[in-house]
């Protein structure tokens, strides 16, 4: 009997126990998964359930405004404790995993923390260090309101709006850069065009002197070997019995001088 009714306390225990133990577990999970969790499906991740569902109602089309107008993806995560990597390394691991565009934003807060809300940034083509200044700026400002809540609101409103100034600023110049490059490389083209009409002249130019100073000599020689022969005329005469001497009009003579009389007496 005794050993009955120890066997059912002992199980009476074990089931009061196994909830605990289960839920205990499951609660070890959820801060594990918080680590590193996937990307919500709005801006805000409440883990803390800090914010009631009016107020996630109310932020969340303003943060969605910002991605989908300005391209800056600003993520509000709360978590009940302190991550074991810290805040900031938290934050900022966040951002890089989750943000979907050229510029991101993460307001990390653990509820009853006393240093406050954490702020990480970052942007495509942006100065980290620049952002930081600004980022710490755009905090420095929001941590005047009153209540945290304010403050949390505050912040993402004044870090939307410095990123969404340098965003727009290295747009405007990367913009200014490629214009400034078109035109190098339109000058370039002109320069280039150029060069080759000039060459293109030069070289008919060069052509067309070739081609006078071939005309001009063989023009002055034309006129020192004039093209047309004309022979001297034939004068026609009998010679050695035939009808026409031929040949020229030159007439050769050949005289024989007289022998002296004295000369043909001997």
């Amino acid at each position: 009997m005794e050993l009955r009714y120890t066997l059912r306390r002992s199980l009476l225990l074990v089931c009061l126990m196994l909830p605990s133990g289960i839920l205990a577990q499951e609660e070890s999970y959820d801060i594990d998964d918080s680590m590193i969790p996937p990307r919500p499906a709005t801006h805000i991740y409440d883990s803390a359930k800090w914010l009631s569902a009016e107020e996630e109602d109310r932020l969340e089309p303003q943060l969605a405004v910002q991605y989908r107008d300005n391209q800056i993806d600003i993520y509000l995560v709360t978590l009940p404790k302190h991550p074991v990597q810290g805040a900031s390394t938290y934050a900022r691991t966040l951002g890089e995993a989750w943000s979907r565009a050229p510029v991101w934003c993460v307001i990390f807060y653990v509820p009853g923390d006393p240093s406050g809300f954490h702020v990480q940034a970052a942007g495509v083509g942006l100065d980290p260090a620049r952002v930081n200044r600004a980022i710490a700026e755009a905090s420095k400002r929001a941590r005047r309101e009153i209540t945290e809540k304010d403050r949390i609101m505050a912040a993402w409103s004044e870090c939307a709006e410095v990123l969404r100034f340098m965003h727009n600023a290295r747009d405007r110049s990367r913009d200014a850069f490629l214009d400034k490059r078109e035109e190098v490389v339109n000058e370039a083209l002109t320069k280039e065009k150029r060069k080759k009409i000039i060459m293109v002249i030069a070289a008919g130019a060069f052509c067309a002197m070739i081609a006078g100073a071939l005309f001009f000599f063989t023009r002055k020689r034309k006129k020192r070997c004039p093209a047309v022969f004309e022979f001297p005329e034939t004068s026609w005469r009998r010679r050695y019995q035939g009808p026409y001497s031929g040949g020229s009009g030159l007439v050769a003579s050949c005289r024989v001088k007289k022998k002296p009389a004295a000369q043909k007496a001997s």
